[in-house]
């Protein structure tokens, strides 16, 4: 079973990231079961979600990644979201999802209902 879990330890945030974002960077790792599938950070700054990096390597694996970082900053007041377009895995989920779209762009356009 998938999940997505916050991660909590800022040591972990440190190790990721590497010292490539600054800010408040915060992280979700996605696990099945035991099994780790990969991470994501994110910024959640001034009303935007911004995604910084995943290492999520499937496709629909890191859809559903994006999503959770999206929806924590939703959470949390911010009503648009980004992406860190020099990160090609991230760029490519924009290509898909955001065609055309110059960022930010609201949290209803991949939340709204059909």
């Amino acid at each position: 079973m998938l999940s997505m879990r916050p991660i909590d330890e800022p040591d972990v945030i440190e190790l990721l990231n590497g010292g490539r974002f600054e800010g408040n960077v915060e992280g979700y790792m996605m696990m099945d079961g035991p099994e780790y599938l990969g991470h994501a950070l994110f910024e959640v700054k001034d009303g935007v979600t911004t995604v910084l990096d995943s290492g999520v390597e499937e496709f629909q694996n890191l859809d559903g990644i994006v999503r959770a970082c999206v929806a924590a900053g939703e959470n949390r007041g911010a009503k648009l979201f980004a992406m860190n377009m020099e990160h090609p895995p991230l760029a490519k989920w924009w290509e898909l999802f955001c065609k055309d779209m110059a960022p930010p762009v609201s949290v209803d356009h991949i939340f709204k209902l059909c």
